[in-house]
């Protein structure tokens, strides 16, 4: 019985088991008898037949329609089996007649072949000047109507024509002097509508100062560094001009003005000079300073030997009680050693300064020296910009050391002479006193 009642079982959890995403709820009570068991078993089992009888009959339903979809599949490969064939012979007759087409071509060109060819040429590199160039905004149409004869093969008369009358407003273009109402962008960046003038194919300007195409803004620039203020001021001369006169045009079409944007100021050259030329300007504004509070005292020391003030009264007052001569003379001695000193005091410092500026560019000269052949060691000599630095340390402290000790050698002879000259009016001075 026990043997019996497991069978139940296993049969009952396999039954359950084998519904799809269904959830039967079987209450499996506790049966009391043989009897009951049965009884719930024949209802389980009629159950479960019909669910089965249910899903053969819908997929026998299915097969028909499964069996039209295969025949249907085939029907439609069949089909793009045959219309592959005949696309792949006509593109065959194509290709052979798309050849005999060409060569025809071809045979029909003959020498307008290189034509056509330099017409291409000649339309891209025209394309190629006139997108970045000064009289783009005059011919906007210009750049789509070249693009286009450089990619024909084969050019019409019109084409040509057009290409020829291109190249002559080129040609009229470059010769003629033009004033054009267009959008102007300043350097900050903003844009406003203001007029330039245009000095043919070359140069063009805005307020006295020049400015460069650029047309993915649709205007024109003005350059972030101008050039000096004597090429600069040619454009406002021509501007104001009421007859010919000349003007500074850039003949590279601009080259030549954008390199102003890399060149160092006066400021950016010093500072090329780093630690030594910083003090060699130190040294130079010391000496300049000395210098001018010295002859500032030179001055008032000659006022006061034209006044006969200071050391001339004292010569008098100091020997107006001696009769001895050589009492006189020692007296006048100490008192022109005394003013010689006095006078004399400092005028060594600009000498000085005057000769150690040099010395300290020369210093710069060799450190700057040392870290050039330092990055020829690392880098070598294919890239000239890592020995720029060095180089530059090198001339721009040589430059600053001569020119401050220039200047201050200047000043040391001027004020030695002031010097001399002092000692010898108080030397005459004495002299006529000790000849009383």
């Amino acid at each position: 019985m026990n043997n019996l009642y497991k069978l139940f079982f296993i049969f009952l959890s396999i039954n359950i088991q084998s519904q799809d995403d269904e959830k039967i709820d079987i209450n499996v009570e506790r049966v009391n008898s043989i009897q009951e068991l049965l009884d719930q078993v024949q209802i389980n089992k009629s159950i479960y037949k019909n669910d089965n009888n249910q899903r053969i009959n819908d997929f026998v339903n299915l097969v028909g329609e499964r069996q039209s979809m295969l025949n249907k599949s085939k029907k439609d490969l069949a089909n793009e089996k045959i219309r592959n064939s005949k696309l792949e012979s006509s593109f065959e007759e194509n290709e052979k007649e798309l050849a005999e087409l060409q060569e025809r071509l071809q045979i029909k060109i003959g020498v307008l072949g290189e034509l056509f060819g330099v017409a291409r040429q000649f339309s891209g590199e025209l394309f190629a000047s006139t997108e970045n160039g000064f009289t783009f905004y005059e011919n906007p149409e210009r750049p789509d109507r070249l693009k286009e004869i450089g990619k024909i093969q084969v050019h019409n008369l019109s084409q040509l024509e057009d290409l020829w009358l291109a190249y002559f407003g080129e040609i009229a273009s470059s010769g003629d002097v033009k004033k054009i109402t267009t959008n102007v962008i300043d350097e900050s960046g903003v844009s406003s509508t203001g007029e330039i003038v245009r000095y043919g194919l070359f140069s063009a300007s805005h307020d006295g100062g020049y400015v460069t195409p650029s047309s993915e803004l649709n205007g024109f620039k003005l350059l972030q560094r101008q050039p000096e203020k004597s090429i600069t001021k040619s454009l406002s001369k021509h501007l104001k001009a009421d007859k010919y006169t000349s003007v500074a045009v850039d003949p590279t079409r601009g080259f030549l003005l954008s390199l102003y944007l890399d060149k160092a100021s006066w400021l950016q050259r010093i500072s090329q000079g780093k630690s030594i030329g910083y003090v060699i300007i130190l040294i130079g504004l010391i000496g300049l300073a000395f210098s001018i509070w010295k002859i500032r005292e030179l001055l008032l020391r000659r006022n006061e030997l034209e006044s006969d003030q200071s050391i001339i009264q004292e010569m008098v007052d100091r020997t107006k009680n001696t009769s001895s001569y050589e009492s006189k003379e020692n007296i006048l001695d100490e008192l022109i050693l005394n003013y010689s000193a006095s006078v004399e005091k400092g005028v060594s410092w600009i000498k000085f300064f005057a000769a150690v500026a040099p010395l300290l560019g020369l210093l710069g000269t060799v450190i700057g020296m040392i870290e050039t052949f330092q990055a020829i060691t690392l880098f070598g000599t294919g890239d000239p910009k890592q020995m720029a630095g060095g180089i530059s340390q090198a001339l721009v402290t040589t430059m600053l050391g001569l020119i401050v000790a220039a200047p201050l050698l200047g000043f040391y002879t001027y004020i030695s002479d002031k010097v001399s000259s002092l000692i010898q009016v108080v030397e005459e001075k004495a002299s006529y006193i000790l000849s009383k």
